[in-house]
Formats: structure tokens, C-alpha cells, sequence
């Protein structure tokens, strides 16, 4: 059985996450697969993977987690950047 958790979210800083979180994208567990990009303000994440056993289940979570983690992370380091810059 495969499962796919597809993210949406709005932000002016779409193109700079996605260049900053693809990095990360390098050395993902067996079975999963990650596609990113971003369009007009909004970044989409698919996160999707094989289920073979629970295990499974739980990787997918955390990895969203992770994933949902840096975003916040990034949109708050951007928008305290652009604040100093104004």
C-alpha cells in the first residue's frame, strides 16, 4: 500500500523554502519519494511512501514533521531578515 500526505502552504518566502528544504532531500528513507516545488506565493509538498509494515507509517510522520518544522523555521527567519532590512 503506498501513502501520499501532499502539503500546501501560502508564503511570500514560497521560491526560498523550497531552494533551502530540497537540500535536505538527499538521503530519504526506501520507498518514499518527495516532490517540492512552488507557484505563485504557495509552496507544494508530496511526501509519499511504500507501507510495508507500522514502521513505515511512523517514518512518514516524523519526516512530514521535519519537513513542516524547517518551513516554519525558515518563514520565521525570513520575515525577521526582511523586517531588519526595512
Amino acid at each position: 500500500m503506498k501513502i501520499s500526505i501532499k502539503i500546501t502552504y501560502d508564503t511570500p518566502y514560497a521560491r526560498e523554502i523550497v531552494e533551502s528544504i530540497k537540500v535536505d532531500n538527499i538521503e530519504i528513507p526506501k520507498g518514499m519519494t518527495i516532490n517540492m516545488n512552488e507557484k505563485d506565493n504557495r509552496v507544494f509538498i508530496e511526501v509519499s511512501m511504500e507501507i510495508e509494515d507500522n514502521k513505515n507509517i511512523l517514518t512518514l510522520r516524523n519526516t512530514v514533521d521535519e519537513i513542516l518544522q524547517h518551513i516554519i523555521t525558515l518563514e520565521k527567519t525570513l520575515t525577521k531578515l526582511t523586517k531588519k532590512q526595512s
